[in-house]
């Protein structure tokens, strides 16, 4: 399907991308670039990549048919600011970021006509890092989004043909939105837990008996907290790009804890129907 492929950013998405493009067997070799020496001689020394493609740091025009992005999403937008022009003409520029709107703006303002853009985000990975935790089928089930924006040439029809059985392949479950779509919905089921879990830690971190309340934690804790432990180097990015949608679910989520917080503080036991309908679910989420 591609003759060469670049992962920028050779970390637990990008190194597992190219892990399974490998597996899948639809590419010919896989190059790798990253601002880390270190990850690619890594990542070489694995053999996650075949080469490093040392096209963009020398200014020179990637001769790779297949681009994948996987940094965080203001890397991926300055990427597209200062290296989009060494993107080859008819190559493909895919990536994981988790917001999509404003990466795709920066892709149709600084890749050159002829150059392809469909933006993705893999749901998959966790708060951990590294490409000593990639794996090719860190990917199977898991939920993979590609961005479908209106009008498109043929040109692009095919490269989106071409992309979703690629994803398709890998074992991942396709969905397909709009940016604006991908946004409103990942700042309640990605962004906001990712700031609940946070706000709890914090709020147990800061307590005045903080260690007492760590000698007596339970498994509920670690559960809850477990995002927590993600990194703000990847969040900063993320919220800022997506403030507005994250701010109306902050807003949602707050309403009705402050339904709650009046409940109890009615101190009837026999009037909490808010607090009783938040354990009442209406999707179960077991599996």
């Amino acid at each position: 399907m591609w003759k060469r492929a670049t992962v920028v950013g050779c970390g637990l998405i990008g190194a597992s991308f190219a892990l399974a493009l490998k597996r899948a067997g639809t590419c010919e070799r896989i190059a790798g670039w990253d601002v880390c020496a270190d990850a690619l001689d890594e990542a070489r020394r694995r053999t996650i990549i075949d080469e490093v493609d040392q096209s963009f740091a020398r200014g020179e025009v990637s001769s790779s048919d297949l681009i994948y992005l996987a940094m965080p999403v203001g890397e991926i937008i300055r990427f597209l600011r200062e290296h989009g022009q060494l993107v080859r003409r008819g190559a493909l520029v895919t990536d994981a970021g988790s917001t999509k709107a404003e990466i795709c703006r920066a892709a149709r303002a600084h890749l050159p006509k002829g150059r392809l853009f469909i933006g993705g985000h893999p749901v998959a990975g966790s708060h951990l890092r590294g490409l000593e935790r990639a794996r090719a089928d860190l990917f199977v089930g898991a939920c993979y989004v590609l961005v479908c924006e209106s009008p498109e040439t043929a040109e692009v029809e095919r490269a989106f043909s071409s992309l979703s059985a690629l994803i398709e392949q890998m074992g991942a479950r396709l969905q397909i939105l709009t940016a604006d779509e991908h946004d409103r919905v990942f700042a309640y089921t990605s962004h906001l837990p990712q700031l609940l879990a946070s706000a709890l830690a914090t709020t147990v971190e800061d307590h005045p008996a903080a260690e007492r309340l760590f000698d007596l934690i339970g498994p509920g804790y670690r559960d809850m907290t477990r995002l927590a432990a993600s990194s703000w180097t990847i969040w900063q990015d993320i919220l800022s790009t997506n403030a507005l949608n994250i701010t109306a679910a902050l807003d949602d989520v707050i309403a009705i804890l402050d339904a709650v917080r009046r409940e109890l503080r009615a101190d009837d036991r026999n009037a909490l129907r808010q607090t009783e309908r938040l354990f009442h679910r209406r999707i179960d989420l077991s599996g």
